[in-house]
């Protein structure tokens, strides 16, 4: 009995408890810069290990506390944008204010751009003020969309009426915007104009007459927004929806013309998939260049499903057809003649990425010249990129000996790497990149590990000359396939731009080092004094015969120590050997031993005087007993000998190396007069 009373009361104290205390929304202030939001909330008499902040999602903040009287102080706020889940961060103020403590709260934006609101939802009128002492003040107020607002031939989505409006169409076309993007302004008065045009066209041809234009404002259905991977971006990519919601849209480029955005637009008019008959089957892989035939069962295949969802996405780079009947289960690709490839059903299932990969991988001519235009079709293989460069002026007999080569290796490699052919008229500035700019000789070869810019790239190293190599083609065919499956098996070093090799070096010369020989650098014959510098120095032919005449100095010696050079301008320097500044040309001087490690001079790092060169030199090879001033008196005679070029005006160089100005003609017979007058008369 008394264990019944005792949990009696407390049930009833609790109770009460839960009677006395009320939930409330607490006050809100806020503020932001360009890339932040600032936002505090505001409770008396905090209790502050019962602060909670969360974000739900990238739109939507959670705050929660209890004051000391027992009031549950609940903030769910909607915001206006999105920002970083990631970037959440909050703290408690350490004093109150006349509305309370304060939880500081910061948040990332998801895009950078000057919110008009913090949040657009009326429930929190007169909860919310600005803070003005943390406010940036200098931020402009952005200009929002209104293009679409009055547009008649133009749909407003939201998610409400989404899976409607695209079942009533066959083809609708989407701008998804967010109102404050500027990027899309003068293409999207393109999009208006063309879905004035299309309505015009939907009264005479019947295949228009289901295409309809839309605009959804992806601030306003962030959900929505968030699905279809919607941004403010430069692309400007339109939705087509083929009438089905549940399937992926298509994506494509707007247009800076009307009338190509429609041609773009017209290949999304009739079905994505063909149904065809066995013998039609035939008919289609004769008059078509690439076609891809799927064999199903039936139209709810999974299988069928991926197909039609990935024929809509590729819509006008090959034609897509389909049979059903049971039996086989596989997908066949005719690519202009060659084929079939044949994919199994079950090798892709219900997973359209692996389809999508291996139809485009496939459905590419095996070698063809390379455009500026077909760079986003390369971009989607995600294959390695082979390129064959070509004299377009040549030897045309030997072009096609190399090109029937490069075809049957590229045949052996289908969908492991494309292989594209680029005119040396229009890109032999790529073969620097690849360490085969010096010399330039043609046809050349090298791999890109994708075809963006700075994708690590690989060059095919010609051993005999380049028309003797290519001349044989059972021999460049097996050295090309056994350099690409090098490649692609990761056996093959990295390629980087690289001068030509010095062949012809003699003692008292420099010995000029190149990427294409930086092992011999890494293991020298002899010790090195090695300078590395960037051609595009000031005072540059100076410097050079500075060195020159050091290394003519110093031949005696030549069995010890070699004077060398590193063209960075032309080399590439590895940063973990040779950490250095991109792009710098100051000299940097290192000493190299046969055996060890390369040690820097460090006073000063950068441009030493000759002076301190020698005296770097002789602590390194104390056992030559060398003598830096007798060393540096013979370079002084060496460098009045063999001066470097004179300026326009003169002049020459000193031990600081620097270059003196020569007197300026007439100048001496100005100082002579002046010397020979009176002093007042001055």
């Amino acid at each position: 009995l008394m264990s019944r009373l005792c949990l009696a009361a407390f049930v009833h104290l609790v109770l009460c408890t839960l009677g006395n205390g009320k939930t409330v929304i607490p006050r809100v202030k806020w503020a932001q810069n360009k890339d932040l939001l600032f936002i505090s909330v505001m409770v008396r008499d905090l209790k502050a290990d019962t602060v909670s902040v969360q974000l739900d999602s990238e739109s939507d903040l959670r705050f929660s506390a209890q004051g000391k009287a027992g009031d549950e102080n609940v903030l769910r706020l909607p915001l206006r944008d999105e920002v970083k889940q990631e970037s959440l961060k909050w703290e408690i103020a350490a004093r109150p204010d006349k509305w309370g403590t304060a939880t500081f709260i910061t948040l990332g934006k998801g895009h950078a751009h000057r919110w008009d609101l913090l949040t657009s939802s009326k429930k929190f009128k007169g909860l919310i003020d600005k803070d003005w002492t943390r406010e940036d003040q200098n931020l402009e107020p952005t200009e929002e969309m209104v293009l679409f607002d009055d547009a008649e031939t133009v749909l407003r989505l939201n998610e409400k009426n989404f899976n409607k409006t695209i079942a009533a169409h066959s083809c609708l076309v989407v701008a998804a915007r967010y109102p404050w993007c500027s990027e899309c302004k003068s293409t999207d008065q393109i999009f208006l104009k063309a879905s004035a045009a299309a309505k015009a066209k939907g009264k005479k041809n019947p295949e228009w007459k289901k295409v309809a234009f839309a605009y959804l404002d992806a601030r306003e259905n962030k959900p929505l927004a968030r699905e279809l991977a919607v941004t403010c971006s430069y692309n400007c990519e339109y939705l087509i929806f083929n009438g089905s919601p549940e399937e992926e849209p298509a994506r494509i480029k707007s247009q800076h013309e009307e009338s190509k955005l429609l041609t773009e637009i017209e290949r999304f008019l009739g079905p994505a998939v063909r149904e065809v008959t066995s013998s039609e089957v035939q008919d289609l892989q004769v008059s078509n260049g690439t076609s891809a035939v799927g064999y199903f069962s039936s139209k709810d295949q999974k299988e069928f499903r991926s197909f039609r969802a990935v024929a809509h996405q590729m819509r006008g780079e090959l034609v897509f057809a389909a049979s059903f009947t049971e039996g086989r289960q596989v997908v066949e690709l005719w690519n202009d003649g060659e084929g079939p490839f044949t994919l199994k059903l079950v090798d892709f299932s219900a997973n359209k990425s692996v389809l999508e990969n291996w139809l485009r991988q496939r459905s590419l001519p095996l070698l063809q010249d390379y455009e500026w235009s077909k760079r986003e079709t390369y971009e989607r293989l995600q294959l390695p990129i082979a390129k064959l460069w070509y004299d377009d002026s040549g030897d045309e007999q030997l072009l096609l000996t190399v090109n029937r080569t490069v075809t049957a290796v590229a045949k052996e490699l289908l969908g492991r790497m494309a292989f594209v052919k680029q005119k040396k008229s229009m890109y032999s500035y790529e073969l620097r990149d690849y360490g085969l700019a010096n010399p330039e000789e043609f046809p050349a070869f090298g791999i890109a590990e994708n075809i963006s810019w700075n994708a690590r790239k690989f060059a095919l190293d010609v051993a005999a000359s380049t028309s003797e190599f290519w001349s044989d083609p059972s021999l460049s065919r097996a050295k090309l396939l056994e350099f690409c499956e090098g490649v692609l098996a990761g056996n093959i070093p990295e390629a980087h731009e690289s001068g030509m090799i010095h062949s012809n070096w003699t003692k008292g010369e420099v010995k000029r080092f190149v990427w294409r020989s930086f092992q011999e650098l890494k293991r020298p014959q002899t010790n090195l004094l090695l300078e590395i510098y960037g051609r595009y120095r000031a005072n540059h032919e100076v410097k050079s015969k500075e060195v020159e005449n050091l290394a003519q100095v110093l031949q005696p010696f030549t069995e010890h120590v070699t004077v060398a050079g590193y063209d960075t301008a032309e080399n590439y320097l590895p940063p973990e050997e040779f950490p250095r500044e991109k792009y710098a040309s100051h000299s940097e001087w290192y000493w190299i031993p046969v055996a060890g490690s390369a040690t820097k001079l460090s006073k000063p790092k950068k441009d030493a005087s000759m002076k301190k060169v020698l005296q770097f030199l002789t602590s390194h090879a104390p056992e030559l007993q060398l003598s830096v001033p007798e060393l540096f008196a013979k370079w002084e005679a060496a460098m009045k000998e063999n001066p470097p070029p004179e300026t326009e005006t003169g002049g020459g160089t000193f031990d600081d190396g620097f270059i003196r100005d020569a007197t300026p003609p007439g100048l001496e017979d100005f100082e002579a007069e002046a010397a020979s007058s009176p002093k007042d008369d001055l």
